[in-house]
């Protein structure tokens, strides 16, 4: 009897160091992924990165397989979860915080007191005093929330509205989420899984140096026109345009999508003699601009270009950059938010990435979506992207004996080598 409880309990032991070897090596393949596309990107098809993520959720060794998926918005998906498809709890606006189910007014100023670098209460938030008066032991952090359980410690962000049903915080629908009241969290056994405001938020996504071409990112601010010129083919003009306008007090990349380059500067636009229409979505306040000293506006693919290869953050300093919102994998929820609570602008984006199998290769392909005002498009802008960076991969591994280990793991692939930057196994 002795004999045969140590063979099975060794059996056991076997079994989990298989699937823990298996989910781990499901990790490792998908940073391999991200690596490549990281290092020889397919600039016309930012949805190929998807592509090969989902072909790898599942994989076979001779001592166990990997399984990962992750669910979005009720939905579950094969491969690893895009945390750029949420929007980043550190550069959220005001009003779009307030626009989050079971949201209060006075949790939206408590989320704002604690990133912000001030003791000034906003509306009727909290500050130092708050939290010190109830002896919490803790104060707030005055600066950018480094993950979504940070969000927790803030005044009326309870757990329950922050994890929903995913208590873990895995991006899985586990047995414990789908039971009804038998186990923590209550749930409402409905076979999908409700995730809270982490559905919709993350801390962890960043943005990247790098360019759409893998090179990195020119910085309009400390750049020259003959580097602008061949990256991008804008014209001599138009590269000292640009420049011009990165220097300025209101100098970020929106409203190169609703307003001509010259007028951005000051430079009458020059006369082409041709009407543009939606074809760019732009227009001009100048109504008699012309001749040679002018600066013309910029073309549908200069605009991409610019897009896609230059930048006016500086990525010098030592803190991240809070990401952007990937079109290419955001759902409907994280859409509406972005643009003025309006799913009728979400369904149309969904509908034209839908239709491509590249996807949406840039942020100017939405000035063809006839629901999105130009001038909205530029407000937003600076919170979306075509491509994501940062990762969560939650790897079943599972051993010939069936026996299961989970590992989870957020990986980011803004610069090289591909960096893990959470880690749990369960």
């Amino acid at each position: 009897m002795v004999t045969w409880r140590t063979t099975v309990l060794g059996q056991s032991a076997i079994g989990r160091v298989q699937a823990r070897w298996a989910a781990r090596a499901g990790i490792e393949r998908i940073i391999s992924t991200l690596a490549r596309h990281t290092e020889t990107p397919d600039v016309d098809d930012p949805m190929a990165v998807v592509r090969d993520l989902e072909f790898d959720w599942t994989g076979t060794l001779e001592s166990g397989s990997w399984d990962i998926r992750h669910v979005a918005e009720g939905e579950e998906f094969r491969g690893p979860l895009d945390l750029h498809s949420r929007m980043n709890v550190n550069s959220i606006t005001k009003l779009q915080l307030g626009e989050l189910p079971e949201m209060s007014i006075d949790t939206v100023d408590s989320i704002l007191d604690w990133r912000d670098e001030d003791e000034e209460v906003q509306g009727i938030g909290a500050e130092r005093s708050f939290y010190e008066g109830r002896d919490l032991g803790y104060v707030p952090r005055n600066a950018p929330f480094k993950s979504i359980t940070e969000l927790e410690l803030v005044a009326g962000a309870w757990p329950e509205y922050v994890r929903g049903e995913d208590w873990n915080l895995n991006n899985r629908l586990d047995g414990n989420e789908d039971d009804g009241e038998n186990a923590t969290p209550e749930d409402d056994a409905d076979g999908r899984l409700d995730t809270g405001w982490a559905g919709y938020l993350t801390a962890r996504s960043t943005e990247s140096p790098l360019g759409r071409s893998g090179f990195p990112k020119i910085l309009l601010t400390d750049t020259d026109d003959t580097e602008l010129m061949e990256i991008t083919g804008v014209d001599e003009a138009q590269a000292g345009a640009l420049m011009a306008f990165a220097e300025t007090a209101n100098g970020v990349m929106g409203p190169l999508l609703s307003v001509d380059l010259g007028e951005l500067v000051g430079q009458p636009a020059q006369n082409t003699g041709s009407s543009r229409g939606r074809s760019t979505g732009r227009t001009s306040r100048n109504s008699g601009g012309s001749g040679d000293d002018g600066v013309a506006a910029l073309d549908t693919e200069q605009l991409k270009a610019i897009f896609a290869e230059c930048t006016m953050t500086d990525f010098s300093g030592p803190d991240r950059i809070p990401g952007k919102v990937n079109l290419n994998t955001a759902g409907p929820e994280v859409l509406t938010l972005i643009f003025d609570n309006d799913p009728a602008v979400a369904e149309s984006i969904l509908a034209l990435r839908q239709s491509r199998a590249e996807g949406i290769t840039s942020i100017v392909d939405l000035l063809e979506v006839r629901r999105i005002d130009p001038e909205l498009l530029s407000t937003v802008a600076d919170q979306l992207d075509v491509t994501g960076w940062v990762y969560s991969i939650s790897s079943r591994g599972i051993s010939p004996t069936g026996q299961e280990i989970e590992i989870h793991a957020v990986v980011d692939r803004s610069t090289l080598p591909v960096k893990i930057i959470e880690y749990r196994e369960d």
